[in-house]
């Protein structure tokens, strides 16, 4: 026999030496408080080597092995290695806690797993303390359902019959085994209580552990099943063990075949989304209701019905949308015009039947729906292209899809577009617009609802190339750059080339601001940068390049000056190190401060690093620093360096000053200290004073800055001078003051002598008054017309001198002078005033002169000048060499029998009793011309509305004006047809025969010319207007008629027509026919041969026959000969339109023939009238008819 199979159950359990409570629904009380047991069941048929611990045991099917879990937590299902040909169950309770091992041959007889639904829920891992590496196993059934969940292990290359899963949708198989958690929860409660009750029953029963019992079949107890015709493999009441399995197999069949017999469901209320489903119980529930058959102990309250629907386009896969006891059901949420087919299953408990044979419906159509918003696929400055989705059509096609658009106003939506396309392209709009649109469906059932609101704008205009960016502001590390925003600028791009780099322009912006700041940037570096602007319609060119600079950063400050060489009282040198940071700039100079101790003050300025610090002050203590100036700014100060100087005597005394008024017998002097004491303090001044007579003597020694002397004499002058004294030795002495012991002003002088020397001139002198100890140094002059009037005195001299010629005055006016004298002291009171009147004087010059000219004379007016003190009497007026005066002093005068288109020089003076003024300013004035002769008329033209005249030759250079005049014949008035310079015109729009005068008169600046003497001329007889070409009709071999529109005159004349024709080779016209009628007829022509014709108007006149303008050529061919097959006469001719069509086919080939003879007879004349009544009366029928169809 061949070994069993080994199987290996997990680690972490081991054999319970007792039965575990029933079922083993929950964990046992042990000695450890709580232990977890699972029962290991090997169903009939299976034969294993079972591993417990060390040792292996054979265990024969049915038995079952309690085995408890040696973890702390809960055991869960678990990965199993399962041997070949077997199937492993894993059963767990609510709480997800391993409860049943099953292990069954491949085709298990009983318990069959449900469908599973989720073929990725697997089973948990190993439990806790395994380190056996992942098995092969399968999955179980979904865990969405109640527990409790069944795990199915198949070993790998053996199919599976355990779980019986459908492919979509599909209506499931009918067979008996197909079972929901549900149904398998309740069948297994049912096990278990019939299993307590044979415990309960045989509890004095015990069966050796790893034993096998007869008394459990697939590791449940062996029971009499009566309900609902389950049976369960057990043992018998009357003792006779029988196969309950079989029983039940057999009960299963009936059930299902119970529940396939449900019929179709009826589908009502139908429509576009929703449908009502009905049915009834299964047939065969309702026979055994009806016959009382108890082989069914069914109710239809047990019943669940599935509803299972299923459409077209999901390739007939169904799936569950109801499940119930009810016998109807309402599907909503269904789709317009779409086929579905849906049928109905029968469930009760576990079992289910078979579906029912699916029915088919289609709901109705409906409008579309609402389709999505349009989408812009490209736009231009003028155009924007849209396109949209389909939509659904729910069951009907769509006819058109409907867009509408606000014309870019904002306003109400008009319609722009009807197709089936899906998509639109618009045209000649405008640029930079916002346009709404929306769009509708609309099939044969009506139209959908409007999709939302969608705008786009037109693209705009590119802007032009913008200017240059500017700098505003630049820093060591960064430039600020703005620029100017324009309204067609939307954003901007400024790019920046680096010269040092040379990776060419790099963008370091792109906005809409007018300005940025381009930082980190290295200092003292050239930059290059160019901008462009851009919207929506394009980018602009380049702007042209500008090139900016960062500021260089302030230096490092230098080193600590130091002395070089010795120290002097007045001087030393000094030097420094340059600071080793430069700031990225060249050291342009160094700037050297001193501070002697009011603050410091620049004493050197260059590039050196060295400096002299001269005219320094001795014993004086400096203290100096020095900084640098670069490109960059200016550094900060160096360390300061102390120097003291040497001491030496003090320094000149400054401002040696007059303290208060000199006065007669004594001088107060005062001056200030020297700027230094040589290094040591001032110990005493001494003042030296040199007298008149060169006498030298010290008059004051003391600390005091100030001395008075007393004991000079007055009027005289003195020299003074200080100096200061220290412990070395006096110092130079102070600049010489001199000072003049005091004095008084001037004794009033007497009053001036004035002669007038002319009108406007005047002579005054004056006498030198006392000077009262200091000399007179200057007079003082005024003048003023009033003397009662202080304020009007006005100074006209000021000097040493004692005369002095006033010029500039007006003639005939009094003056007022006084004069006053001045010296050290102060000034003298004013002299009495002397008054003189200045003579009268010719009169002024004329300044404004206006004229008015003609050809033989020139009037001049102007404005009287100032008189001078006399009147005016007269004028005097010269015109060239000829000179004239006015009778008076009037102020205007006309000057006659001038020369015409002459220039006249005239100049004009005043004159008084004293004499004649100046002339004025030369006047050229040029007479007028003589107003122009009237030229004469002619005429060199003449029409029928027209007249062409004529009245000069060549060019008019003088650009004369000419006023042409027609004489109205109503008013008999002329009137004016035309002006200018021309020497021709054309009068249009004239009658004809008609006689009409007319006139002329030139002109030019001057004026108007007289008028010529009248013309008379007469229009010419108007000949008849043309017409259109002819048309040919009734066009055969040899004939044709040709016809014309009559000539539109306003005239009363008769008019007569000339037609001419001619072979279309040969251009030679002969005339056929001349009459009054608008119709001729042409014989004698050749078959198949062109012709040209054109018809001339003739307009009979009193005056004979005018002939008008030919009409255009008509082009006509004749038939081509054929074979003529002449009807008899005598057919019969009826009403009918076939016959109407023979009877006009006849007439058209005898009426050839007929026309030929040239003589017809009196029969031929008698046919021809029958045949026409015949022709017009079937007309007339064929008429009548029609209009009582159409009435």
């Amino acid at each position: 026999a061949a070994s069993p199979a080994k199987f290996y159950f997990g680690p972490g359990f081991e054999p319970q030496t007792q039965l575990p409570n029933a079922f083993g629904a929950g964990p046992s009380q042990g000695q450890n408080g709580s232990e977890y047991v699972v029962l290991f069941h090997v169903n009939p048929g299976v034969t294993i080597s079972f591993q417990i611990g060390d040792n292996f045991e054979v265990l024969r099917g049915p038995v079952t092995v309690p085995m408890v879990s040696t973890n702390s937590s809960p055991p869960i299902a678990m990965p199993v290695q399962v041997p070949p040909g077997h199937v492993v169950q894993q059963i767990v309770d609510e709480s997800g806690t391993l409860r049943h091992v099953i292990l069954s041959p491949q085709h298990p007889a009983g318990l069959v797993p449900l469908p599973s639904h989720n073929p990725q829920h697997y089973g948990a891992g190993p439990p806790n303390g395994s380190n056996q590496a992942p098995q092969t196993f399968y999955p179980g059934i979904s865990s969405g359902f109640p527990p409790p969940h069944f795990h199915s292990s198949i070993p790998p290359g053996h199919p599976s019959h355990v779980s019986s899963t459908h492919s979509g949708h599909s209506p499931p198989p009918s067979h008996g085994y197909y079972k929901d958690e549900r149904t398998q929860q309740r069948y297994y409660k049912l096990r278990k209580k019939l299993h307590d009750k044979q415990m309960r029953n045989d509890s004095g029963q015990t069966t050796p552990l790893l034993s096998p019992r007869k008394d459990v079949i697939n590791g449940l107890p062996r029971s009499n099943l009566k309900e609902k015709g389950m049976n369960s493999v057990g043992t018998s009441e009357d003792g006779e063990e029988s196969s309950s399995v079989q029983d039940e197999d057999d009960y299963v069949h009936i059930i299902t075949d119970m529940l396939s017999s449900v019929q179709s469901p009826k589908v009502s209320e139908l429509s576009s989304r929703s449908a009502l489903l009905q049915w009834a119980a299964p047939l065969r529930l309702s026979e055994a209701s009806s016959n009382d058959s108890h082989e069914l102990d069914i109710s239809e309250s047990d019943l669940r019905y599935e509803v299972l629907l299923s459409d077209k386009s999901k390739e007939m896969k169904y799936k569950s949308i109801y499940s119930g006891a009810s016998l109807s059901c309402r599907i909503q949420d269904l789709r317009p015009g779409q086929e579905y087919s849906v049928c109905l299953q029968v469930h009760l408990e576990e079992l289910q039947g078979s579906a029912s044979d699916p029915i088919k419906f289609i709901t109705p159509p409906c409008e579309p729906d609402q389709p999505q918003a349009p989408k812009l696929i490209s736009r231009t400055k003028s155009g924007l292209q849209l396109r949209w989705n389909a939509v659904n059509d729910n069951g009907s096609h769509i006819q058109y899809y409907l867009l509408e658009y606000d014309e870019g106003k904002g306003g109400d939506f008009v319609e722009l577009h009807k197709s089936r396309g899906k998509q639109h392209s618009l045209s000649k709009l405008q640029p930079a617009t916002i346009y709404k649109f929306r769009l509708a469906a609309l099939n044969e059932v009506g139209k959908s609802i409007y999709s939302d609101v969608v705008s786009f704008s037109t693209s705009d205009v590119a802007p032009l190339q913008p200017a240059p960016p500017s700098l505003r502001d630049s820093t060591i590390n960064s430039l600020h750059l703005v620029w100017s925003r324009r309204p067609k600028d939307d954003e901007f791009v400024l790019q920046l080339d680096d010269l040092k780099t040379r990776y060419g322009f790099l963008i370091v912006y792109n906005g809409k601001n007018s300005e940025y700041i381009c930082e980190n940037l290295k200092r003292y570096t050239d930059y290059k940068f160019r901008l462009k602007a851009q919207n929506n319609g394009g980018c602009s060119p380049w702007s042209e390049e500008v090139t900016f600079k960062t500021l260089p950063d302030r230096p490092a400050r230098p080193s600590k000056p130091i002395v070089k060489g010795r120290i002097h009282a007045h001087m030393f040198r000094l030097k420094w190190e340059p600071p080793a940071d430069t700031g990225g700039a060249e050291i342009t100079k160094y700037i050297l401060e001193l501070n002697s101790g009011s603050g410091y003050q620049n004493v050197y300025t260059g590039s050196e690093t060295e400096a002299v610090c001269d005219k320094l002050t001795p014993g004086t203590t400096y203290q100096l620093r020095v900084s640098c100036l670069s490109a960059g700014g200016r550094s900060t100060y160096s360390d300061p360096c102390t120097v003291t100087t040497d001491a030496i005597s003090p320094g000149q005394c400054t401002e040696l000053r007059l303290h208060g008024k000199p006065r007669p017998n004594s001088i107060t002097t005062r001056w200030n200290e020297p700027d230094y004491n040589g290094g040591a303090p001032v110990l005493e001044y001494e003042v030296e004073m040199v007298s008149n007579d060169g006498t030298q003597s010290i008059v004051h020694k003391s600390k005091e800055i100030e001395c008075t002397v007393v004991n000079v004499s007055p009027g005289c002058e003195y020299l003074f001078m200080v100096r200061a004294v220290n412990r070395i030795g006096p110092g130079v002495w102070s600049e010489t003051l001199s000072v003049k012991s005091g004095a008084a002003p001037p004794d009033t002088p007497t009053a001036p002598s004035a002669t007038p020397k002319s009108p406007f001139h005047i002579y005054l002198e004056w006498q030198e008054p006392n000077s009262n100890g200091a000399p007179i140094t200057e007079y003082k002059v005024v003048m003023s017309p009033n003397e009662s009037v202080e304020e009007q005195f006005l100074s006209i001299f000021q000097g040493s001198g004692t005369n002095y010629d006033v010029r500039g005055l007006s003639p005939f006016t009094p003056y007022y002078f006084k004069v006053q004298a001045g010296n050290n002291a102060g000034y003298s009171p004013f002299s009495p005033p002397s008054a003189t009147v200045t003579p009268a004087a010719p009169p002024a010059a004329i300044s404004c002169i206006q004229h008015d000219k003609t050809p033989t004379s020139i009037t001049l007016s102007w404005t009287e000048p100032p008189c001078n003190g006399a009147s005016i009497s007269h004028y005097n007026i010269e015109v060239g060499d000829q000179a004239t005066s006015t009778a008076g002093p009037d102020t205007s005068h006309t000057i006659e029998s001038l020369t015409p288109l002459t220039v006249y020089k005239i100049k004009i003076q005043a004159v008084n009793n004293v004499g004649a003024g100046p002339f004025s300013s030369i006047l050229k004035i040029a007479t007028l011309p003589l107003p122009p002769v009237a030229p004469r008329l002619e005429c060199i033209a003449v029409g029928h509305n027209y007249l062409k005249l004529k009245w000069g030759e060549g060019r008019n250079y003088d650009f004369t004006q000419y006023c042409l005049e027609i004489e109205n014949p109503r008013s008999r008035e002329f009137q004016c047809v035309y002006q200018g310079t021309a020497f021709t015109y054309k009068v249009n729009k004239l009658h004809e025969l008609t006689s009409y005068r007319f006139r002329i008169c030139a002109s030019n600046d001057t004026g108007d010319g007289d008028y010529s003497e009248e013309y008379q001329f007469a229009t010419s007889i108007a000949p008849p207007a043309g017409v259109k070409p002819p048309k040919a009709v009734e066009i055969e071999q040899r004939s044709c008629a040709l016809e014309w529109t009559s000539s539109k005159n306003a005239t009363a004349d008769p008019i007569i027509y000339l037609v001419q024709v001619c072979r279309l080779k040969d251009q030679d016209f002969k005339q056929v026919y001349k009459g009054p009628d608008t119709r001729c007829t042409l014989d004698n022509l050749e078959p198949g041969a062109d012709y040209n014709a054109r018809v001339c108007p003739i307009r009979l006149s009193s005056s004979g026959e005018l002939p008008g303008p030919h009409s255009p050529l008509l082009t006509f061919s004749t038939t081509p000969a054929e074979t003529l097959i002449i009807p008899k006469l005598s057919q019969p001719i009826t009403n009918s339109p076939t016959h109407v069509h023979r009877n006009r086919s006849y007439l058209k080939l005898i009426w050839p023939h007929i026309m030929q003879s040239k003589s017809m007879s009196d029969q031929q004349m008698v046919l021809v009238g029958t045949l026409l009544l015949i022709v017009v009366g079937i007309f007339i029928a064929v008429g009548l008819a029609s209009l009582v169809k159409f009435d």
